[in-house]
């Protein structure tokens, strides 16, 4: 089904929804939507314009059913594998393995030592403590899995969340006692599915406009690769020295900061991203990937988005604790170094500064842009853009901070849980240009996440300070675990 098509039973489903009407009207998709196959529900669910009507029709759909764990994973890795195998682009290109290298496991353990320290507010005392050979890496840290194992009997609160064939993704309740009849289904859940960031574009007025000036031929960054060879599947666009995008994505790769002599992390299709800096990810790793208006149409090696983009890793959300909510979790081996998925939702920013304003969804937004970002003025000033399209977007940059709100609108990354020790981080990629709303904000795994592991993400320090008595993530470094009084005073190299 072409998004088009989708637009089209959208009206037709909810015509008369203030909600849909809104979105059909003022909201703007910012990257080309993925593919869609109506699932069965998705028209009563859209009817529905608020959350108890919502709730209702979800209870009408719950019930018990059977779990056999060991049976799914080992069905669900078997689905994965012969999916990557029919694939033309994964086929020959991608190598699906595990972490079994010790030099670079003892890299991911320096990553993840520094990304705790930082999620305890200690980012000022992370020293680069020797180099990676000299950490012994601890056989004890096998204590600290927190792979979820979920009752035998489970609650199916959605069959599929996503209403989308292609993308099933199920909703389970193991809260023990809780029944069909008794389930609670709270509002967070009952948000709009989407795959790709969108924005108000009557609230987001300039944002609007740097969208607009983008489309023009000077402001895109866009390659013309190709090949002659019809069977030639994959475009080495990475491998040209002389494609655009990849040229933007080289410029971005030399704000890293790595250390101890290793090489910065590259955002190609089909290479793990392995962090190698003691700096906050986030700021320092960036890449620029191909899109489908480039000669290439994003089939080539110089695009990090199309493993997220295949929905390579089947998911599920769960939860088993009614105060901490939902999470989720995959039934397969994601190996270390692997971009998983998108964190989308509305890009807010502007509006957020209007009068008489009132937007309170801090807990759920990631924030995307800072002020003052001179690495991203710098890399505009460097652009052959237009004049006027350089300044819109530098005012942008230095004077709005922008966010990703999946409150309304997003996927199942904003069910990641909080972690003292996260699996996963968060990274920013550009794409066709570099405008706020060419951001898509990248789920990379730090470290090999074993089947039924939850998918974490360190939600700030601020959120971790409030935490430090109730945090439950379970991991070696929770601030409410066992070992809360070493691990605060451990340095870089002991954690």
């Amino acid at each position: 089904m072409s998004a088009e098509e989708t637009m089209e039973a959208l009206r037709e489903f909810a015509p008369q929804a203030d909600n849909m009407t809104q979105y059909l009207t003022s909201n703007v998709e910012t990257s080309q939507p993925l593919p869609f196959d109506v699932d069965h529900g998705f028209a009563e669910y859209i009817k529905a314009n608020c959350y108890d009507k919502r709730r209702s029709v979800v209870k009408n759909s719950v019930k018990e059913v059977e779990s056999d764990e060991l049976k799914q994973q080992i069905l669900a890795h078997g689905e994965m594998i012969e999916k990557i195998k029919s694939d033309p682009e994964l086929n020959s290109n991608y190598r699906f393995d595990a972490i079994y290298n010790e030099e670079k496991m003892r890299q991911i353990c320096r990553v993840l030592a520094q990304r705790t320290m930082i999620s305890q507010g200690r980012i000022v005392e992370i020293s680069t403590c020797g180099e990676d050979r000299n950490i012994k890496v601890p056989e004890s840290i096998l204590d600290y899995q927190t792979i979820y194992f979920p009752p035998e009997k489970r609650i199916q609160i959605m069959k599929n969340i996503t209403f989308n064939k292609k993308d099933v993704i199920p909703v389970y309740s193991d809260i023990a006692g809780e029944t069909v009849e008794s389930i609670s289904i709270p509002n967070s859940l009952l948000f709009d599915y989407t795959d790709v960031n969108y924005f108000n574009q009557t609230a987001e007025h300039n944002l609007a406009r740097a969208v607009k000036m983008a489309a023009e031929d000077k402001n895109t960054i866009k390659c013309s690769c190709c090949s002659s060879d019809p069977d030639k599947k994959v475009i080495r666009c990475y491998e040209n020295r002389n494609c655009p995008c990849f040229i933007m994505n080289e410029k971005l790769q030399k704000f890293q900061k790595p250390t101890n002599g290793n090489s910065p992390a590259k955002f190609t299709s089909f290479e793990p991203i392995h962090f190698t800096s003691t700096d906050r990810h986030f700021y320092q790793h960036m890449g620029f990937a191909c899109s489908e208006l480039c000669g290439c149409e994003a089939k080539c090696t110089n695009n990090v988005l199309m493993i997220p983009n295949k929905r390579l890793f089947p998911v599920e959300m769960f939860r088993s604790n009614e105060k901490l909510g939902f999470g989720v979790r995959s039934n397969v081996l994601i190996p270390a170094g692997t971009p998983v998925t998108e964190f989308v939702g509305e890009i807010i920013g502007e509006q957020i500064h209007m009068e008489n304003v009132n937007w309170n969804n801090i807990e759920y937004a990631y924030q995307v842009t800072y002020g003052e970002d001179d690495v991203m003025k710098q890399l505009v000033d460097q652009a052959t853009f237009s004049k006027n399209y350089k300044s819109l977007i530098k005012d942008l940059y230095a004077s709005i901070s922008y966010y990703l709100d999946p409150t309304v609108c997003g996927n199942y990354a904003r069910m990641a849980s909080h972690s003292c020790a996260a699996n996963m981080e968060l990274v920013r990629v550009f794409q066709k240009s570099l405008s706020p709303a060419h951001i898509h904000l990248v789920m990379v795994a730090v470290t090999d996440i074993f089947p039924g592991t939850p998918i974490t993400i360190d939600y700030g320090n601020d959120y971790a300070t409030r935490l430090e008595n109730k945090c439950q993530c379970g991991t070696f470094a929770c601030l409410n675990g066992p070992e809360s009084r070493e691990m605060k005073n451990a340095s870089h190299a002991e954690v």
